[in-house]
């Protein structure tokens, strides 16, 4: 085994192993996570995933994203903020068009491109809470996010789409969600 598939499936242990703390938060009534960003997180990192299984460029964040993103997104049904914003619904509207596109042309890429660019815009109603009410995500979950994050970049094979997008963003993502739950100043 070479270290690039260690730091792979390490990052995605880890990955996986950062929603437990989320879980207990969610159950606790500490976090309440944003149903429509969950929902859309689940449906487009199965569509990365499977783009990616296409592509041959599974790692292991993406299967442990895919597994405890979809736990979470039943909690949130269940424990999270109610309602769906035109943002939201524009997000699911991407992931369909990602698919769509995938068929049309038959290439997995652009599956993965439009559903890493909906992600980061899927990710906008977390930020936003988080810009609120820090208090209302679990940093530990988060700060173990984003350390999978750090964790596969230096595990990504070669530097294509279907290698390097996901990680990529999945760090950008985690990053925003660090300022926000440290640095941002609390007014």
């Amino acid at each position: 085994m070479h270290l690039k598939d260690i730091l792979s499936a390490l990052s995605g242990i880890i990955f996986f192993i950062a929603f437990v703390p989320y879980i207990g938060a969610i159950v606790k009534g500490k976090t309440k996570p944003a149903k429509a960003s969950w929902l859309i997180w689940a449906t487009l990192d199965s569509i990365i995933l499977i783009g990616m299984y296409f592509k041959h460029s599974l790692n292991g964040q993406i299967v442990g994203a895919v597994a405890g993103a979809w736990i979470i997104a039943i909690l949130a049904i269940k424990y999270g903020k109610p309602g769906w914003t035109i943002l939201d619904k524009l997000c699911l509207a991407g992931a369909a068009l990602g698919i769509l596109l995938w068929q049309i042309w038959d290439n997995p890429n652009l599956a993965i491109a439009t559903s890493l660019v909906v992600i980061l815009l899927g990710s906008i109603p977390t930020f936003v809470s988080a810009y609120k009410d820090p208090s209302k995500e679990d940093r530990k979950a988060w700060t173990i996010f984003f350390v999978s994050c750090v964790i596969a970049i230096p595990a990504i094979p070669v530097w294509t789409l279907e290698n390097a997008g996901q990680p990529i963003v999945f760090l950008v993502v985690e990053t925003v969600m660090m300022y926000l739950l440290y640095i941002k100043p609390r007014k």
